[in-house]
């Protein structure tokens, strides 16, 4: 992904209050429901491109589920039968986090795997998003990502977060408020009714595995086998979790500017760790002063190289492709044109796969503190001890600071009360959900643990991932075995004897799978 699509995707990710009881709703046997649970799913070929191959079905809910008869929203899904009928052993209900994930093209992720042989795979674009409807459009501006904001720059996101909110209230003020974890757990539940279904499966990454979670709270005796893969962390929904991802890019920073320092000969970013930092801050400033303009229409400055250079420190696999590009800027030498060229085509194509306009009403579920002078507070901090990355982005005031709307519910608290332990999957150094979160998780949901040891990714079973993840999560779901905690060893760091070749197409993923607006696939 080019620089562009970063900014644009950047609009939100993933937030602090604590969790308190859930209000009482209808829930999964209730007589209010009954139209929705038996209405007819009519399942036809996908028409879009991008899901070629799969059936699509909308699915009418609730707006707001203490009022059934009120207005209806619908729900766009997805299916990729099971490739054995004869095996078949229900449905596996998907989510790739955001919040704001478009959800329906997972299904097609998983083709001639074990898991398709026997699950009905169902894609969901959750409430408000995607193929949905209403589709959340505030019709503005999404704050700006400010690393390492000067004072007056804080001063400038605070207004910016100001104006965004109040457009989304004046567009979508009175559908806003329904867009929660809840509501869309139990649009779930009525998908599940739909199918004709006793229980779902579950497979859920980074946001998704919240929202796996709070559908096991609610309807714990509808969910069977369970895969949380990156989870956020139980407990501090959602400012917290947001403002756990700058010290997990640091902890990244650290390993990659060693690593650097150890190939000064090649790189030439500095002989020491010390110094490796001095060049990259370096350029930083040099960059406030002198943004550059490589990519077409892209105003290339200071907060675009710290977010790029973080998310780039994830990837120890990468790290000389990281250093190879990285080092255009450090040298300050124009990027070669067929490289930008590619880049922009490849970000042209790119279609971010996220609502930002629902992620900001979602995390909006949970109270955000509302003195500005703590943001403030929080912002300086966070801009001298963790400038890479996401930086002070999170720290800064955001939109739900300044909403007005009532919250119609309070957030669900997360329990495992009658269904079978799930299996979490969490990186040793994934930046999105750290590490602690997933052992928060698993420890919650007293669910076995895989640990991706020495690995910054976000999302772990996937095709053509570890080996020792999708062997461990298909034996689980497809078989039932479900295992003791487990590590596996994630991909070694890059062997740099020669210096690499820069190309777009390598260079590409690692900003489309990095980028903080949303842990997803």
């Amino acid at each position: 992904m080019a620089a562009g699509v970063l900014v644009t995707a950047l609009a939100a990710s993933l937030a602090a209050a604590p969790p308190a009881a859930a209000d009482p709703r209808p829930n999964a046997d209730d007589p209010a429901l009954a139209d929705f649970h038996e209405q007819e799913v009519a399942w036809a070929p996908c028409t879009e491109d991008f899901l070629q191959g799969l059936e699509c079905a909308d699915v009418q809910v609730p707006l707001d589920y203490s009022d059934p008869d009120g207005e209806r929203v619908t729900v766009a899904i997805s299916r990729a039968a099971a490739a054995d009928p004869g095996q078949r052993r229900g449905i596996l209900l998907t989510n790739p986090g955001g919040p704001g994930g478009h959800g329906r093209s997972l299904p097609g992720y998983y083709q001639d795997t074990r898991v398709t042989e026997v699950y009905d795979i169902i894609g969901m674009d959750p409430r408000g998003s995607g193929g949905s409807s209403p589709r959340l459009d505030c019709e503005s501006e999404t704050p700006p990502i400010y690393t390492r904001p000067t004072d007056a720059e804080i001063s400038s996101a605070t207004r910016a977060a100001i104006g965004y909110q109040r457009d989304c209230e004046r567009a979508q003020g009175d559908i806003r408020p329904h867009m929660t974890t809840a509501n869309t757990a139990r649009d779930m539940d009525v998908i599940r009714a739909a199918l004709d279904e006793e229980t779902i499966n579950y497979l859920g990454y980074s946001y998704g595995t919240y929202l796996g979670a709070v559908y096991g709270s609610l309807f714990p005796e509808r969910l069977d086998r369970t895969v949380l893969d990156s989870p956020v962390h139980p407990d501090e929904t959602w400012r917290g979790v947001f403002l756990r991802q700058a010290p997990a890019y640091s902890a990244n920073m650290d390993r990659y500017t060693a690593w650097a320092a150890e190939h000064d000969d090649v790189l030439g970013f500095g002989a020491t760790q010390k110094e490796v930092y001095a060049t990259f801050d370096a350029t930083s400033d040099r960059l406030r002063e002198e943004p550059r303009t490589d990519f077409p229409g892209i105003v290339y400055d200071s907060h675009m190289f710290d977010l790029e250079l973080g998310m780039l420190s994830r990837y120890q696999q990468d790290w000389d492709l990281a250093s190879e590009y990285l080092g255009y800027f450090v040298r300050d030498e124009p990027l070669p044109t067929e490289f930008t060229a590619e880049m922009t085509a490849l970000a042209e194509e790119e279609d971010t796969g996220l609502t930002e306009d629902l992620m900001t009403a979602v995390v909006c579920e949970a109270a955000w503190p509302r003195r500005v002078s703590q943001y403030r507070a929080d912002a300086r901090e966070y801009r001298e001890n963790h400038p890479y990355g996401v930086g002070a982005y999170w720290a800064l005031p955001q939109p739900c600071t300044f909403s007005t709307l009532d919250r119609p519910e309070p957030q669900v608290e997360l329990e495992r009360d009658g269904y079978s332990e799930p299996l979490i999957i969490a990186g040793e150094f994934d930046a999105n959900t750290d590490y602690a979160s997933g052992v928060a998780m698993a420890a919650r949901l007293d669910g076995p643990l895989i640990t991706v040891a020495g690995d910054g990714g976000h999302g772990f079973y996937l095709p053509g991932g570890l080996e020792c993840v999708s062997d461990a999560v298909d034996s689980y779901l497809v078989d039932g075995v479900v295992p003791q905690d487990l590590t596996c060893q994630g991909l070694p760091p890059a062997d740099l004897d020669t210096e690499p070749e820069l190309d777009a197409e390598e260079l590409a993923p690692l900003m489309q799978e990095t980028v903080p607006a949303g842990p997803r696939i």
